[in-house]
């Protein structure tokens, strides 16, 4: 089936359509219908999500309705915003008071102190803080975030409410791991990079659950995991398994010519930037070939049940 349409894709351009051009302009015309409405239908811009990947036009401001860092309405926006940016400015000031920050802490360290400040339980100790389970996921993520945006109320906000927004998954990440394994065993034809990994134990030893609870934001360039966070977003937290075993397809060729363990994860772990849209792009194909766009999407995050 993937053949098949794929062969009519390439007819269709050699007989001048423009198959890639229609399906942009038909997302701008359906994100642009969705956000003049006065009140937001959240539901409509989480299928949209699932649906198609948002244009960087709109993708933060989608992202923090569905987030809830704005309200469905947007009559309301410019009040929750006034607050949002108020209540940023005391907790900054707060750990400048306690002088827990500086001009020489990291943007992502600082975002976490604000997060653990804001939920009242901020440790004395730095070396508490960095033992801290959530701590690299964290930073993963705001990282991301950064890169995205250089508007410090932004940063802090969408950092938090995205990784509050999943983190409640936490004893799930496990559970994903296990099922890349599933999906790796099904999407490698003939399993031969899959019996290779398992015979070097690289599955054991690779930090997939590090790499899901930071939502891919330290392994995939910026202009390639924001469109895995959409679907995240919109609720699928089972992109990030397809991310997983779309990297393993895409690197099986030199991974397959690898003896050494330690060679192949750190292989894994420096993932080449021209390579990220790749991935992406077949993880997608494969979600949706595995009827990811159709899951319905509930107010909070869920693990899909497609595998």
């Amino acid at each position: 089936m993937t053949e098949e349409r794929n062969f009519r894709q390439y007819y269709y351009k050699k007989c001048g359509f423009r198959l890639e051009d229609e399906v942009e302009e038909k997302k701008s015309v359906e994100i642009l219908s969705l956000l003049k409405e006065p009140f937001l239908d959240a539901d409509k811009l989480r299928h949209f999500c699932l649906r198609f990947s948002l244009p960087a036009m709109y993708r933060l401001m989608v992202w923090k309705v569905l987030l809830g860092i704005l309200p469905t309405s947007q009559d309301s926006h410019k009040f929750v915003t006034d607050q949002r940016n108020q209540q940023y400015k005391d907790i900054h000031h707060g750990l400048t008071v306690l002088r827990r920050i500086s001009s020489q802490t990291p943007e992502e360290e600082i975002l976490f102190k604000m997060y653990l400040l804001d939920q009242g339980c901020l440790p004395f100790e730095e070396t508490n803080m960095r033992r801290d389970p959530r701590y690299s996921g964290f930073l993963s993520i705001a990282r991301g975030v950064c890169s995205l945006t250089d508007d410090r109320i932004e940063q802090y906000w969408i950092s938090t409410k995205f990784f509050s927004y999943f983190h409640q998954l936490d004893e799930d990440f496990q559970s994903m791991v296990d099922k890349t394994v599933i999906c790796l065993k099904k999407e490698d034809c003939d399993l031969k990079l899959f019996h290779h990994l398992e015979q070097n134990n690289v599955l054991d030893y690779l930090p997939l659950i590090d790499w899901f609870r930071g939502c891919f934001g330290d392994v995939l360039p910026e202009t390639s995991f924001e469109r895995i966070w959409d679907k995240v977003i919109g609720g699928s937290l089972t992109i990030l398994i397809y991310v997983a075993v779309s990297i393993f397809l895409t690197f099986k060729r030199p991974l397959l010519s690898m003896n050494n363990t330690d060679d192949m994860i750190t292989y894994l772990k420096k993932i080449p930037t021209d390579c990220g849209d790749r991935v992406v792009n077949d993880a997608l194909e494969t979600w949706q070939k595995n009827g990811g766009y159709l899951i319905q999407p509930d107010t909070d995050i869920h693990l899909d049940k497609s595998l």
